[in-house]
C-alpha cells in the first residue's frame, strides 16, 4: 500500500510540475558560448576547432572575447591592452588574406576614413584616422599574415601620438603568436 501511495505521489507531483513551471527546472548543462562556437581549452587560453590558439595573455594584451567564424574568418579573437588599445587576431581560410586586406581598406574609404601613411610597425599595414576631432587621433591598421595552413590577420585601434610607441611591441608580439600557429 505505501508503494502504491508512493506511486501515486511520485505520479501527482511529476503531473503537476508542468503547472508548475517545470520548464525552469534545469534539464541539461548549458553549454559554454565558446564551446557551441568551436574553442576548446587549451594550456595557455582557448584553441578553436581549426587550430587557431588564442592565449590568454599576447604581450600586454589580455583576451576578452572569443569569437566563431563568419563569411570572412574561420575564427577570431579580441584583445585589449593598456589604454583602451584593442587588438582583433583572426584566421581566415588560406590565401585569402590579401582579399580581407582589400576589403577592410575599401570600406573603410566608402565610410569616409582618411588613410593615413605612418612610419614604423605600422607602416606594413593599412591604416586609417578614425577621428580626429580631438587632441589625440583614433587610428586603425590592418595587418595580414600568409601562413602555411591558413591567412591571418591583425586589426589594430590605437590613439596617436600618445600610443605610438606601443605600436611596434604589440605587432612584433601577436606576429610571434601567429608565427607559432602553422
Amino acid at each position: 500500500m505505501a508503494n502504491r501511495l508512493a506511486r501515486l505521489l511520485a505520479w501527482g507531483i511529476l503531473s503537476a510540475l508542468p503547472l508548475m513551471g517545470a520548464s525552469s527546472l534545469p534539464v541539461s548543462a548549458q553549454v559554454p558560448p565558446e564551446k557551441e562556437a568551436g574553442w576548446q581549452s587549451d594550456v595557455e587560453g582557448l584553441r578553436h576547432f581549426t587550430g587557431l590558439r588564442c592565449p590568454d595573455l599576447i604581450g600586454p594584451f589580455y583576451r576578452i572575447k572569443v569569437m566563431e567564424g563568419d563569411a570572412s574568418s574561420v575564427a577570431s579573437c579580441i584583445y585589449t591592452g593598456r589604454d583602451g588599445m584593442t587588438a582583433v587576431v583572426r584566421q581566415h581560410l588560406q590565401a585569402s588574406g590579401r582579399r580581407e586586406a582589400l576589403k577592410f581598406s575599401r570600406a573603410y574609404k566608402a565610410a569616409g576614413f582618411e588613410p593615413i601613411s605612418l612610419t614604423g610597425a605600422a607602416a606594413s599595414g593599412i591604416s586609417f584616422r578614425t577621428r580626429n576631432w580631438t587632441p589625440t587621433s583614433l587610428c586603425e591598421t590592418l595587418w595580414y599574415f600568409t601562413g602555411e595552413e591558413a591567412d591571418f590577420t591583425l586589426w589594430l585601434s590605437y590613439t596617436l601620438p600618445t600610443q605610438n610607441e606601443e605600436i611596434g611591441p604589440a605587432v612584433a608580439a601577436f606576429t610571434q603568436a601567429l608565427a607559432q600557429q602553422n
